[in-house]
C-alpha cells in the first residue's frame, strides 16, 4: 500500500473516530493492514494538516483542518496551542523548556518551527514537553517572552 492511500485512510480514520495520539494512529493503521512508524505518523500529520483540538468532553484528538489556498498564519496557530494546551515556558542558559498537556508537544514544536523565530535553531518535541534551542542564552530570553506574549 502506497503513501497517498495511507494518508486517505488516516484522513477516514480522524473523521471516524476519536483518535488522541500518534500511537493510537499507528495502532488504527495497523489493524487496518497499514504497518507504520511514529516517525511515518509524524510526517502524514504535517503534511496532511492534521491539528489536536479538544472535543466537548475535553478530552484531545485529531481533527482535519479545512484546506484553503492561504497558509494559517504561524503566530495565531502558536498562541491557540500555548492557550490551550501549554503548561509553562521557562529558560536553561540557551534551551527552552515548554511543559504542556500530554500528547500535545508534537503539535506545539510543529507551530513552533513554523513560526520561523530568528533566534530559534530548532526544537524537539517528547510528549509533553518541547525543548528549544536558541542561539544563546540572550536569544532564549527573547523567545520565552514571546512565547508568554503568545500565551505560553
Amino acid at each position: 500500500m502506497n503513501k497517498r492511500q495511507r494518508q486517505q485512510m488516516l484522513r477516514r480514520l480522524v473523521r471516524e473516530r476519536i483518535i488522541g495520539s500518534q500511537m493510537e494512529l499507528v495502532d488504527a493503521l495497523r489493524a487496518t493492514g497499514f504497518v507504520v512508524t511514529q516517525a511515518t505518523i509524524s510526517r502524514d500529520l504535517r503534511e496532511l494538516g492534521l491539528q489536536k483540538e479538544r472535543d466537548v468532553t475535553g478530552r484531545t484528538r485529531y481533527v482535519l483542518v479545512p484546506t484553503s489556498e492561504e497558509k494559517p498564519d504561524p503566530q495565531v496557530a502558536c498562541s491557540r496551542m500555548l492557550q490551550e494546551f501549554g503548561r509553562g515556558v521557562d529558560t536553561a542558559q540557551n534551551l527552552l523548556v515548554v511543559r504542556c498537556d500530554p500528547g500535545a508537544a508534537p503539535g506545539l514544536g510543529r507551530v513552533i518551527d513554523e513560526l520561523e523565530h530568528a533566534a530559534i535553531l530548532g526544537c524537539v518535541a517528547g510528549d509533553d514537553t518541547v525543548i528549544i534551542v536558541a542561539k544563546d542564552g540572550r536569544a532564549a530570553e527573547t523567545v520565552c517572552a514571546y512565547l508568554r506574549e503568545l500565551g505560553g
